[in-house]
């Protein structure tokens, strides 16, 4: 191929600094401008002027181009409805097929990659398109636990409950996504549970890569530099009994009882909103932030000592990689996403089994943090690095290298570090 590959992303939403699958979607298409021309057809939510401005920003007017697809009328309405979001979404996706075929007669696209959502209910529709076709990295298989569904409440156990009998029942049966599947040439699992659900339901290899990742690295925290007072733990999400949040506030009340026969003090920080900020509001000792804008949060990050993270559901958890980048140990649930992002040697992982034996494990987690100095340390250390392999730009190498087997060109990206991908990609040894 003697031209720069030609790339048609499929990115719903799409943003350079809101957060979650917004900028997912931006940064999958500026590492992909690394490789090729890259197109991007996206949803119009008010997104195009900052889109634009960060095109010019970044220089990559020559290389990467937008193109923002608005609801109709109808759709938006139908997103209103109870249940009506996928059906909007779909047709949605239909519309962006049909622009995406009429850009390929002009531009005659070298491969199609489906970015987000991330969810795999909704496969878009580029695999129809005749190129190669990237679907992912796809999430949305896991479910809650069920020893865990009666633990936030009567509404959360119907409602996890009947959301895992819909995964299987859509995982095995739909169309949709065994046609996408089948028309896949390079499918991404976004954590090892989804990996697992493809490989044993839809036959199908995947390759495991995070959906998210971080731009920006700090340093490591040191236990000497440390304000005085007590251990300052954050938490931060929908304040929602599947965030696991009814979890952190029993666990945070046995720290409080325990302060008082000697141990260390802890004050826990919420930040967030949803419906059970009402319990927070009301816990003794608790500090409720409510919702803060993200530059907030980010600053918050370096004001405190240590970060939780106990969703009982989650693809993975950009808090959780925004906390290994500020250099935060960091307590989770070694479940799903977050036991493929953490380690022992950036936090302390607490096992999965009862919820009475998860909050005592992150009891005994965040005991050991406020008490042992050196450990901190090694810790905070260990969350610098497991960030940094987390960079953006070490997932984008991984996937542009992709693109080039797919392609059977040479890639233009730099070196590719092996702490984004969590095995081997494709037939490349580099990443055994």
């Amino acid at each position: 191929m003697s031209r720069m590959p030609r790339l048609l992303l499929g990115a719903y939403v799409c943003h350079p600094t809101r957060g979650s699958e917004p900028t997912v979607g931006w940064n999958r298409a500026v590492e992909a401008a690394r490789f090729g021309h890259v197109d991007v057809i996206t949803h119009d939510e008010g997104n195009v002027h900052d889109v634009r401005k960060a095109v010019w920003a970044q220089g990559l007017v020559d290389t990467l181009q937008f193109h923002f697809l608005e609801h109709t009328p109808f759709e938006l309405w139908l997103k209103s409805m109870p249940g009506g979001y996928y059906t909007a979404y779909r047709m949605w996706n239909r519309r962006a097929f049909r622009l995406a075929r009429t850009m390929h007669q002009h531009k005659a696209f070298d491969l199609a990659h489906q970015v987000n959502l991330c969810g795999f209910r909704e496969p878009g529709e580029l695999w129809r398109l005749g190129v190669p076709f990237v679907w992912g990295p796809v999430g949305g298989t896991q479910n809650t636990p069920a020893r865990y569904l009666a633990s936030g409440g009567i509404k959360m156990a119907v409602v996890e409950g009947v959301r895992t009998l819909l995964n299987r029942l859509q995982l095995r049966l739909s169309r949709r996504v065994h046609r996408a599947a089948a028309a896949t040439d390079v499918l991404l699992a976004a954590n090892s549970t989804v990996e697992q659900d493809f490989e044993r339901v839809l036959d199908h290899p995947a390759h495991r890569l995070l959906e998210t990742g971080v731009r920006r690295v700090g340093r490591p925290r040191r236990w000497a530099d440390r304000a005085p007072g007590p251990f300052r733990l954050l938490w931060a999400g929908e304040v929602i009994s599947r965030k696991g949040i009814r979890l952190m506030l029993d666990a945070h009340r046995q720290l409080r009882e325990n302060a008082q026969a000697g141990g260390p003090e802890v004050e826990l920080i919420v930040v967030g909103r949803g419906p059970d900020f009402g319990r927070v509001r009301d816990a003794p000792g608790v500090t409720a932030r409510g919702w803060i804008p993200r530059t907030e949060l980010l600053a918050l990050y370096r004001d405190v000592d240590a970060f939780a993270f106990t969703s009982l559901r989650d693809t993975s958890g950009n808090v959780m990689l925004e906390a290994f980048a500020e250099g935060l140990p960091v307590v989770y649930l070694d479940h799903q996403g977050a036991h493929d992002m953490g380690s022992p040697e950036c936090g302390v992982p607490v096992p999965v089994s009862t919820p009475q034996e998860s909050v005592a494990g992150i009891v005994r987690a965040v005991t050991a943090l406020a008490t042992d100095p050196a450990g901190y340390d090694r810790l905070s250390l260990g969350a610098i690095a497991r960030a940094e392999h987390f960079h953006w730009h070490a997932n984008g190498d991984v996937v542009n290298r992709l693109y080039a087997d797919l392609l059977g060109v040479p890639t233009l990206s730099a070196s590719v570090g092996d702490g984004a991908l969590g095995r081997p990609a494709l037939a490349d040894p580099s990443y055994a």
